[in-house]
């Protein structure tokens, strides 16, 4: 009996330190790549130049991405989501902290010019969220998602978001509501105004089966009923519209666990057939060109999942045969077989490196 207190008690050291050297032999055979932190983009250098202006954030912070170049802009905080008036002279951009969020106009250098809204309360059930800033094409507003109202007809609706809206130079009291969201949610997200008041944004629901779906929308007026543009089951979001207005970029799940990167032409209320540039990714917060050519967006690269940003060309839309187009005896099938293949999408082009760029916070590109 002693004989056996005595080795369990000269065993237990040994299977400690076996444990623990078997714990620390896996430990070395951990990637050290993916271990590494993403680098701060100020002391990187990107592969490509891109043509412009882009603001980006990463990790709370504002950056400028200008000539090939990376500076830092902007006081420290939880920074995210910029986004630029039309006359590409003002930021609008989202400051989180503890239990709220609040929009800043801010100059081109990230100095606070305004505080727009003012979101925090000492009592946690008063404060409120505001994300997914959007100037409207005159300047006069800002758009942007909103978790009010939080009490419908004395039911607790919890914090869905809705889209709002409220005059840049005005005062919050003003803002207004222009969506009515499906309870429960997550709400509607990612507004872009249009010209006389309408509007685009992203709507999430829930079928049946408790799976949620976000669907494309537009509306006409201020809580008019909305329309989805596109289906439930293609699980769209991170709509982008083109600088003039005839295409919508956009981010499909098609209910995957990987993303299609899609466009679509837009008549001012209705998509087109979409089509499919990129798929079997994580792509993520499309951004057009100021020319109108190209894409921006981000997605991981390497064994660090870290998001880079990527510039994607896109393809020339083929132009029929000019012949057989001005023959109006031309029947349809002529017309048809006439048509010229789509045009390849291009490759992507990666343009950083060693950085992880926030995903949910699309570039602002001028």
């Amino acid at each position: 009996m002693i004989l056996r207190r005595i080795a369990a008690i000269l065993f237990v050291p040994v299977m400690l330190a076996f444990g623990s050297g078997v714990y620390l032999y896996l430990g070395t055979l951990k990637s050290k790549v993916v271990q590494s932190r993403p680098l701060s983009p100020v002391v990187t250098k990107p592969k490509f130049v891109l043509p412009g202006t882009m603001f980006v954030v990463q990790e709370g912070r504002l950056f400028k991405l200008n000539a090939g170049s990376f500076t830092e802009i902007g006081p420290g905080g939880d920074w995210s989501q910029p986004t630029l008036t039309p006359d590409h002279t003002k930021l609008i951009a989202v400051l989180r902290s503890g239990w709220s969020s609040d929009l800043y106009l801010l100059g081109l250098d990230g100095h606070i010019l305004k505080r727009l809204t003012k979101n925090d309360s000492r009592y946690i059930d008063y404060n409120h969220w505001a994300f997914y800033p959007r100037i409207s094409p005159d300047g006069a507003n800002v758009v942007y998602s909103f978790d009010s109202p939080k009490n419908l007809k004395g039911v607790q609706e919890g914090v869905d978001l809705s889209v709002w809206s409220m005059p840049l130079n005005g005062a919050q009291y003003q803002a207004r509501r222009l969506t009515d969201p499906y309870w429960y949610t997550g709400g509607d997200v990612s507004p872009i105004p249009l010209a006389g008041g309408a509007l685009l944004f992203v709507r999430h629901s829930i079928d049946p089966s408790t799976v949620v779906h976000s669907r494309i929308y537009y509306q006409s007026r201020a809580l008019a009923t909305a329309k989805p543009l596109t289906a439930e089951a293609d699980d769209c979001s991170q709509a982008a519209l083109s600088p003039d207005g005839t295409q919508l970029a956009m981010v499909c799940a098609h209910g995957k666990q990987t993303a299609a990167l899609e466009i679509a032409p837009f008549t001012g209320t209705a998509l087109g057939p979409a089509r499919v540039l990129l798929e079997g990714g994580l792509y993520a917060s499309p951004a057009w060109s100021p020319d109108g050519k190209a894409l921006a967006y981000f997605a991981p690269q390497g064994q660090t999942g870290h998001f880079q940003l990527w510039w994607l060309p896109l393809p020339v839309t083929p132009t029929p045969s000019p012949t057989v187009a001005a023959s109006p005896a031309a029947s349809a099938s002529a017309r048809a077989s006439s048509s010229v293949a789509p045009t390849p999408t291009p490759a992507p082009v990666q343009v950083t490196e060693g950085v992880d760029l926030t995903a949910t916070s699309p570039p602002a590109w001028y």
